[in-house]
């Protein structure tokens, strides 16, 4: 049942007809806008949630590779602190001299500071630590040559995790996966 209105425009002398669809047939364009209309949203909706997810995801991995990368810059500088100040203390002069309580209060602080930045399943991390506990050991004027070995080879095992955890945060950043730790 439908319905129709007939009016003339003002200053036109044509015959406007309007018919209405209310109660009668529904015609195919209106159904092709409405699908049209609700497939639109549905879109709209679903990318949406697609670009907060990525974006979740995108913050988390950022944040999680800026911190790698603090945690290498700071471990860096641990290490070679600890290495200078044992290898000053030990080769020069300063023992019994003023100086030497501060220099040995921050090779310890080191080496706790450091031991604490490790991973302890990790291969070079627990070669790192063992080479951290025992190097204090070694500075009587006799052990001078066993020092100077251990202090070479806890550089070259710091090189060797520093860059592994640099290829980490390469892959990171370029693939967007944070990888598990195979130590």
């Amino acid at each position: 049942m439908s319905s129709s209105v007939y009016y003339m425009e003002p200053n036109n002398t044509q015959l406007v007809h309007f018919v209405s669809t209310a109660g009668g047939h529904v015609e195919i364009k209106d159904i092709v806008y409405a699908i049209s209309i609700l497939l639109t949203f549905l879109l709209g909706v679903w990318s949406l949630v697609q670009s907060y997810r990525v974006a979740r995801k995108t913050k988390f991995i950022d944040i999680v590779t800026s911190q790698r990368v603090k945690w290498i810059e700071q471990l860096r500088q641990d290490i070679s602190s600890f290495s200078g100040l044992t290898y000053t203390w030990c080769f020069s002069e300063i023992e019994g001299k003023p100086q030497e309580y501060e220099v040995l209060k921050e090779i310890d602080r080191l080496r706790h500071v450091i031991r604490l930045r490790l991973n302890p399943t990790g291969k070079h991390d627990q070669m790192i630590e063992q080479l951290i506990a025992k190097i204090p050991n070694l500075t009587h004027i006799s052990q001078r040559e066993q020092l100077t070995k251990a202090l070479k080879e806890l550089t070259i095992t710091t090189q060797k995790l520093l860059k592994e955890e640099w290829d980490k945060v390469k892959l990171e950043a370029e693939h967007g996966n944070l990888k598990k730790d195979k130590k």
